[in-house]
């Protein structure tokens, strides 16, 4: 066996050996340096259970008996007693008859184990300061705030190092199995993880830690090791015997993982022990909540600030004083600005002085106290000069009942004006021609006509507006609008000619229309464009 990881020597242990029926040593694993400050070669010539010179005096009856008992009764024993030189440290091994085939005694196999002050298992008397002190470093382990698994990771060494176990994992419940999935673990071997990366309902042993949340004791037994196969037999003592603890981690009365570890050697756990594992149990249960919490903040955290900084509006912050506390990159882009200056950049700078105005119009209502429940529409200036019309939308940011900043949410608008003032003209250029013009859908509703058009047939804009475009045309030209103008439409999508219009009081009159349709891939109209001449104002130009 190894030292430990956590600087705690094997003599904690067990140091494994085979012994002949004799008492004289056959085998012992190098960790018995660690015990007697020799080598193993060395420790054959010196552990003889015939002469017990490593025992104290007054305790080598008591340990010859538990010998001859093992030989005699074919039973397997322990004993504690003090090393010879070493006052106050109690020692103990435990011994196990081992037999051939046929049931005869071959040799006997044992373990050292030292009780040493201060161990948590032994030491009952510092259990108090050690639990405290566990319970400090978890919260300090929380705090740091790591990733999960890495949290976990931490917890489960900081377990072991305090109870002195050597080994262990933490198994986490899902939800949808009701399984406990192994999630982190350490010193654990191969053949363990293959065998229980996860927990069941089918590991019996285990069920009153699933279902009654009560820490349980499993021994763990050698596979039978034929006395003829001596490899095979110091390969099973050098991997040694453990007694494994299974602990519930429990929080808010529901059990959310199972804590397993493992000591070295037949280990018979005390309801001292027990009780404390149940503490540590709960302890550890609320910091994996608390953990798993943090995690999904960081994780809630992360997906804000990817659509914080992908975000195709501007989102921003900025103190009462107007200083940029924040914006994104859709803000950054806008006003040309990196990241690096934000933050020494104050909102009146981008603002032209009309646009400041109301700015400062606006924060004096959020002082206030009152809500801004309409957009304001501000002139930006960029670093470059240029300049832009923004959306804004804002909120305050309250503190106390104190406004403290303001959140915002911007967009940019320019494009948009700039498209509607367009607009404005184009409807301003129609509604000065004297040529009537409409528009009309595919079904022919009329959806939109200039002032002359209107004027043209009698109408006001309005009243047209949803009408079939059929409104136009007398009843006695129909003939000439479904033989020519709808066969040449629907061919060529465009006709121009005489038609005798009507108009609203029923006078009817003689008109020029050109007609055109706008068609969509599939070649059927999407909309159709007609502009109307009164045929005899046309001749009267001419």
């Amino acid at each position: 066996m190894n030292i430990s990881r956590h600087g705690i020597p094997n003599i904690s242990k067990g140091t494994h050996f085979l012994l002949y029926k004799n008492g004289k040593l056959m085998y012992i694993d190098k960790s018995c340096e660690n015990i007697f400050n020799v080598r193993p070669d060395e420790c054959l010539d010196m552990i003889d259970f015939s002469t017990l010179q490593w025992v104290h005096s007054k305790d080598r009856d008591k340990v010859r008996e538990n010998f001859q008992s093992v030989i005699n009764e074919d039973i397997s024993s322990k004993i504690e007693y003090n090393l010879t030189g070493q006052e106050g440290i109690t020692f103990s091994h435990t011994l196990f008859p081992i037999h051939d085939d046929v049931g005869k005694l071959v040799s006997i196999h044992g373990f050292f184990e030292n009780h040493q002050p201060g161990n948590f298992l032994y030491q009952e008397k510092s259990n108090a300061f050690e639990i405290l002190e566990l319970f400090n470093q978890i919260s300090l382990i929380v705090s740091k705030k790591n990733p999960f698994e890495k949290t976990l990771s931490k917890l489960l060494d900081k377990v072991l190092e305090i109870t002195l176990m050597e080994s262990g994992g933490i198994y986490i419940l899902n939800i949808e199995t009701g399984n406990y999935m192994l999630t982190v673990h350490s010193n654990v071997s191969e053949e363990f993880l293959q065998k229980h990366s996860e927990i069941t309902r089918e590991w019996k042993g285990l069920l009153p830690v699933m279902d009654e949340g009560r820490v349980v004791v499993i021994p763990d037994v050698l596979d039978p090791v034929h006395y003829a196969d001596t490899g095979r037999k110091k390969l099973a003592i050098n991997e040694g015997i453990h007694s494994f603890a299974g602990i519930p981690l429990i929080n808010e009365n529901s059990i959310t993982g199972i804590l397993m570890i493992s000591y070295p050697g037949i280990h018979e756990f005390t309801e001292t022990e027990k009780r404390l594992f149940s503490i540590i149990g709960r302890q550890l249960g609320n910091s994996i909540k608390q953990a798993n919490i943090i995690e999904q903040l960081h994780k809630s955290h992360k997906v804000y600030h990817d659509l914080f900084d992908n975000a195709a509006d501007i989102i921003y912050t900025h103190d009462m004083e107007c200083n940029m506390l924040s914006i994104n990159k859709a803000g950054l882009d806008i006003l040309l600005l990196d990241k690096k200056d934000i933050l020494r950049s104050n909102m009146r700078d981008f603002l032209t002085a009309e646009s400041l105005e109301v700015a400062q119009y606006i924060m004096r209502l959020i002082t206030q106290g009152e809500n801004i429940r309409f957009p304001v529409i501000l002139e930006v200036i960029r670093t470059n000069g240029a300049r832009l019309f923004i959306e804004f939308n804002i909120r305050p940011i309250m503190k106390d009942g104190t406004p403290v900043a303001v959140h915002g949410i911007a967009r940019n608008i320019d494009r948009r004006l700039k498209a509607e003032q367009n607009i404005l003209i184009f409807n301003k250029a129609l509604n000065l021609t004297s040529d009537g013009i409409d528009v009309s859908d595919a079904e022919n509703n009329i959806t939109f006509i200039n002032e002359a058009g209107a004027k043209m047939f009698g109408y006001s804009r309005m009243e047209l507006i949803g009408q079939h475009a059929g409104i136009f045309y007398a009843e006695e030209d129909m003939s000439n609008f479904t033989e020519n103008v709808v066969p040449s439409m629907k061919k060529y999508g465009y006709w121009n000619g005489l038609i005798l219009g009507r108009k609203k009081d029923g006078t009817a009159f003689p008109v020029e229309v050109t007609l055109n349709s706008m068609m969509d891939e599939n070649g059927e109209p999407l909309v159709n464009l007609v502009i109307f001449r009164e045929r005899n104002k046309r001749s009267s130009e001419i």
